[in-house]
């Protein structure tokens, strides 16, 4: 019996280890995909912040609440993607431009916060949603002027 809960132990002992290592370590990238990643992190939460500026404007309630919901899981998931990616090699470049998405992220995700809950209808939180929103537009708006551009994707045959 003794056996049965030491190898228990033991499978638990090396779950944890894989989980730390898949967890733990950060993305390595290439750089041009580093860069690539880094712009559609800003473009997606530029997107949701913009569809949650919409319809806080439009005012139905319950579409804000829904909204906010949607779009904090989109602004979580970016600020966590910042915390994570590395390029695989060399210095990062993009390091300030990284910090400055989430901090931009962080400034949505409590906008989406607070009119995600049932205090949205309160005009003075409203007010503080659309400071924070406006905090995290002039971010990204910094961040885009110091992005270099990026190519287009081809489309179609590009073929010979």
């Amino acid at each position: 019996m003794v056996w049965l809960y030491a190898l228990i132990l033991l499978l638990l002992a090396a779950a944890l280890v894989v989980a730390y290592r898949v967890l733990g370590t950060p993305s390595r990238l290439t750089p041009p995909d580093y860069d690539v990643v880094l712009e559609d992190i800003r473009s997606s939460v530029e997107r949701a912040a913009t569809r949650l500026r919409r319809s806080l404007d439009a005012e139905p309630e319950q579409s804000v609440v829904d909204e906010a919901t949607a779009a904090r899981k989109i602004f979580q998931t970016a600020y966590y993607q910042t915390l994570r990616l590395r390029p695989a090699s060399g210095p990062d470049l993009a390091a300030d431009t990284r910090a400055a998405i989430g901090r931009a992220c962080e400034a949505y995700d409590w906008a989406s916060r607070m009119l995600g809950s049932e205090s949205a209808q309160n005009p003075l939180v409203r007010e503080a949603a659309r400071r924070l929103m406006d905090a995290g537009d002039a971010v990204l708006m910094q961040v885009e002027r110091k992005q270099p551009a990026m190519p287009d994707a081809p489309r179609g045959n590009t073929g010979p």
